[in-house]
């Protein structure tokens, strides 16, 4: 084996140890968090759930607010990206629409996303940057997905979307619905699955009625 061989080895076995390493520390951080919230949780407890020292949780994750952000990334890309939207058909525009619908409420009513958007709610004030972390890791991270299919729909002649982001922003709220407040204020009345196949259907048809060639 050459030299460069070795070192590529040697550094591919590295990536791998720092990615592992990197997922502990966000379960670790998940748990913390879901339990605690933002303000009471330090780096030092995240440490200890990780079982790692602070000097490594602060060479993957350089403030509290960052880990923050990662985390609730780490939920969406667990919930939705599960699925590829690249791979939904955008000819079968109703079939493609009801899954991602139906996705994003498994999404945005697991129990760690409400627990995520408590904290947001009850914490945002305290910590103003938050916001901005919590925005950029999670709804608009989605939102861009959907957009993305949208525009793809658009091409295919399915959908009529002059504005394909502000599209993906309106069916988001109307796949929310009323459903995700409701959540929001009773995290452990958790809606039944035949209720979330109707929000999604609901979702869907009005949507298509609007965007439809």
């Amino acid at each position: 084996m050459s030299l460069a061989q070795r070192r590529s080895e040697r550094e591919e076995r590295a990536g791998r140890e720092s990615a592992g390493k990197a997922e502990t520390i966000l379960a670790g951080a998940e748990r913390a968090f879901l339990e605690s919230g933002f303000g009471a949780v330090t780096m030092d407890r995240v440490a200890r759930e990780a079982g790692a020292s602070k000097a490594t949780v602060y060479a993957h994750f350089t403030s509290k607010e960052e880990l923050f952000g990662a985390v609730v990334a780490h939920v969406s890309r667990r919930r939705f990206d599960g699925f590829s939207l690249e791979a939904l058909d955008p000819g079968d525009i109703e079939a493609s629409l009801t899954a991602i619908a139906t996705r994003f409420l498994d999404l945005i009513l697991s129990p760690e996303a409400i627990a995520l958007n408590r904290i947001i709610i009850a914490e945002v004030t305290r910590f103003p940057a938050l916001a901005r972390v919590f925005w950029a890791a999670g709804p608009e991270r989605t939102r861009a997905q959907i957009e993305a299919f949208l525009r793809r729909a658009d091409e295919a002649k399915s959908l009529a979307v002059a504005d394909p982001r502000e599209a993906a922003e309106q069916f988001a709220a109307l796949a929310r619905g009323e459903i995700h407040y409701r959540s929001l204020l009773q995290p452990h009345d958790a809606a039944d699955p035949p209720a979330l196949a109707a929000a999604a259907r609901g979702a869907v048809s009005t949507f298509l009625r609007a965007f439809s060639r």
